[in-house]
């Protein structure tokens, strides 16, 4: 049963090539965004919107600015760059390289 839950909260994420299944996978509970079955809907939007894009397109949510892409963002992170491990990570730990000049 829990399964059932965990994938019906999971449903508006349906699609999205391989970043949204790595979406779909990921425990959400261990970042600041929390459980997507308790996302707020302009989220649930705004991520389908992302994830389902043929135009690159990257996503920073909420006060703590988590990372959100779609797979045609995802060369633009390098072969052995950031991809997946940005993937719900707050802004500022995703990019310290640079986090001084665009924060």
């Amino acid at each position: 049963m829990k399964v059932r839950n965990l994938h019906s909260n999971r449903q508006f994420l349906a699609g999205g090539g391989e970043m949204g299944e790595l979406t779909r996978a990921k425990d959400w509970s261990k970042t600041p965004v929390g459980e997507p079955g308790n996302w707020p809907q302009s989220l649930r939007t705004t991520l389908g919107i992302v994830l389902n894009s043929k135009f690159p397109m990257f996503l920073f949510w909420g006060p703590e600015l988590i990372c959100f892409y779609n797979d045609v963002y995802r060369p633009s992170l390098g072969e052995n760059g950031k991809h997946p491990t940005i993937l719900g990570r707050r802004a500022e730990e995703a990019w310290p390289e640079i986090w001084a000049a665009i924060k």
